[in-house]
């Protein structure tokens, strides 16, 4: 049986995270960790326990892996685009695994 990947419209992903003030965030990271061979719980609740800090690193390490995946070279600019790096990781997820 093939590994179920999620695929999320961008924009759908960015209201909903905006709408549920960030709930949907954790959501998503469960999903995407899975993706990327990591425990979601441990990182839903390493980023509720250190209030924040952990997702921004665990964002990078998405970014980086996600770039990684598809081939691209990673930059040192890279940090600039933490704050929509939910959007950029699944826009990668989507490339890789579901464009044509």
């Amino acid at each position: 049986m093939e590994e179920y990947i999620p695929e999320n419209n961008l924009v759908v992903l960015l209201l909903l995270i905006i709408l549920t003030s960030g709930l949907y965030y954790f959501w998503w990271l469960a999903r995407i960790s899975k993706v990327f061979g990591d425990d979601p719980v441990i990182n839903i609740l390493l980023t509720v326990f250190t209030v924040g800090i952990w997702a921004l690193y665990i964002n990078l390490k998405y970014l980086q892996k996600s770039e990684i995946m598809n081939g691209r070279d990673i930059k040192w600019f890279i940090v600039l685009f933490l704050p929509i790096s939910p959007i950029i990781i699944q826009h990668n997820i989507n490339e890789k695994y579901y464009s044509g």
